[in-house]
C-alpha cells in the first residue's frame, strides 16, 4: 500500500502543471497580502505590545497602563477607543436578532419558529459572555472589524478555495490518467489492479490535505509576519470590537462556544481542511463513476451552480425553511466561512451550524466514494 501511494504521489506532484497552479495561487495570496499598509502594521505593533504588557482585558488598570506608554498616534488612538469600555453583552437581548429574522421570513411559520428557537438557545450564551467579560477583550481595538474579515473573510477564504481546486483537480488527475495514458483496461484485467483507484482516492485525499496545509502555511505566515498578533491571540473573538452583519443588520459577534483569537483560526482552518476534503470525495466519486476527467470536472462544477442558484431561488420564492435547510449544502457553507461558529443569521438554522454540516457532508461523499469505488470494481471498463 505504500509504495503504490508513493507512485501515485510521484505521478502528481512531477506535473509541472500543478507547480504552476500553486505558484499561481501564492502569486494571488501575495496581491491580497500587498493590501496591508505600513500605518495597519504600526498600529498592529502597538496593540500587540499593549497587550503583552498590559493583558487583553480592557478595564480601569489597562487604561491607566496604556496611557503611561510613550506617546505616538497609534497609541492615542488606541486609547481613545478604550476608554469608558462597558459590557455590552449585560444589556444585550437576542429577541431583537429574532424579531429582525421572523420579518424577514414572514410566511413561512415554521422556519420563523426554527430561528426563534436558535435564538432562544443564544441568550444563554450571551449572558455567559457577560458573565465572562468577553466583551472587554481587546483584540485589535478599532481594527478589529476590518483586520477580521480581511483574515477570515478573504485570506483563508482563498486558501480554502485554493485548496479544494487542488483537491479537485488532483484527484481528476490521478482517477483520469490511466484513461489519458490508455492503460485503464491493462490495470483493471485483475482484481489487484482494480483496486488501485482506491489507492488513488487515498493519495488523492491526502495530496489535497498537504496542499492546502503548504497553502494555508505560506499565506498566512508571510500575513502574521506582516501583522503582529503576538500579544492578540488570547483575546475572545465576541469582544466588542468585533461585529457581524448581514442584510446590513449588525450584531456582537456571538459564537456558540469560547474562542480566543488563536482558538478561533485553529478551528475554522480546520474546518476549511475538512471541507477541501469533502470535495476531494465529490470529485473521486464524479470520477470513478463517469470514467472521464472533464466530465468528472463538469459535474462538480454543475453541483456548485446548482446548489448556489438553489439557495438563491428558494429565498426569491419565500420557501425560507428548505433555504434553511439548502445552507447545509457544501458551497453554501463555503460562502458563510466568515461566520463559522457564531450563529450565522440566515446562513444558520441550527446551533454549530457548520460542524454538523460539514460532518454531513463528509458522511455522505465519502459513502458516495466507497459507493463508486465498488461499482468500480464490477462494472466492465474495456
Amino acid at each position: 500500500m505504500r509504495r503504490l501511494l508513493a507512485y501515485e504521489w510521484g505521478k502528481l506532484f512531477h506535473l509541472p502543471a500543478l507547480w504552476v497552479f500553486l505558484g499561481l495561487c501564492l502569486a494571488f495570496n501575495g496581491l491580497l497580502l500587498g493590501s496591508v499598509t505600513p500605518g495597519d502594521q504600526a498600529f498592529f505593533h502597538q496593540t500587540s505590545q499593549a497587550a503583552e504588557t498590559l493583558g487583553v482585558r480592557v478595564g480601569a488598570d489597562f487604561v491607566a497602563g496604556l496611557s503611561q506608554l510613550p506617546q505616538t498616534e497609534e497609541r492615542d488612538l488606541l486609547l481613545q477607543a478604550v476608554a469608558g469600555l462597558e459590557n455590552t453583552f449585560e444589556a444585550y437581548d437576542t429577541d431583537e436578532l429574532a424579531n429582525f429574522y421572523q420579518s424577514v421570513i414572514e410566511g413561512d411559520l415554521l422556519a420563523q419558529r426554527w430561528l426563534a428557537w436558535k435564538y432562544d438557545l443564544l441568550q444563554g450564551r450571551v449572558e455567559h459572555l457577560a458573565d465572562t467579560g468577553a466583551a472587554l477583550d481587546l483584540y485589535a481595538g478599532p481594527a478589529t472589524h476590518g483586520s477580521h474579515q480581511f483574515l477570515f473573510n478573504t485570506l483563508i477564504r482563498a486558501v480554502v478555495t485554493e485548496g479544494i481546486l487542488a483537491g479537485v483537480l488532483s484527484t481528476i488527475w490521478l482517477t483520469g490518467c490511466e484513461g489519458v495514458w490508455r492503460t485503464g483496461g491493462q490495470l483493471c484485467v485483475t482484481r489487484t489492479g482494480r483496486k488501485l483507484w482506491r489507492v488513488k482516492l487515498l493519495a488523492a485525499l491526502g495530496a489535497d490535505l498537504l496542499l492546502y496545509a503548504l497553502l494555508a502555511l505560506a499565506t498566512l505566515g508571510a500575513y502574521f509576519l506582516l501583522l503582529d498578533y503576538g500579544g492578540l491571540w488570547a483575546s475572545s473573538v465576541s469582544s466588542q470590537f468585533n461585529y457581524y452583519s448581514e442584510m446590513f443588520y449588525i450584531r456582537p459577534y456571538l459564537t456558540w462556544g469560547d474562542f480566543t483569537v488563536g482558538q478561533y483560526l485553529a478551528a475554522t482552518l480546520a474546518g476549511g481542511g475538512a471541507l477541501t476534503a469533502v470535495f476531494t470525495l465529490l470529485a473521486g466519486a464524479l470520477g470513478l463513476l463517469t470514467g472521464h476527467a472533464y466530465a468528472a470536472a463538469i459535474g462538480v462544477v454543475l453541483f456548485c451552480t446548482l446548489s448556489v442558484g438553489a439557495a438563491s431561488g428558494l429565498a426569491t420564492a419565500g420557501w425560507w425553511t428548505a433555504y434553511l435547510l439548502a445552507n447545509f449544502l457544501p458551497v453554501n457553507l463555503w460562502l458563510s466561512l466568515s461566520a463559522w461558529f457564531t450563529e450565522m443569521g440566515l446562513y444558520g438554522a441550527v446551533p454549530w451550524q457548520e460542524t454538523a454540516g460539514l460532518a454531513v457532508s463528509l458522511a455522505l461523499t465519502g459513502g458516495a466514494a466507497l459507493w463508486a469505488l465498488g461499482r468500480f470494481h464490477r462494472k466492465d471498463v474495456a
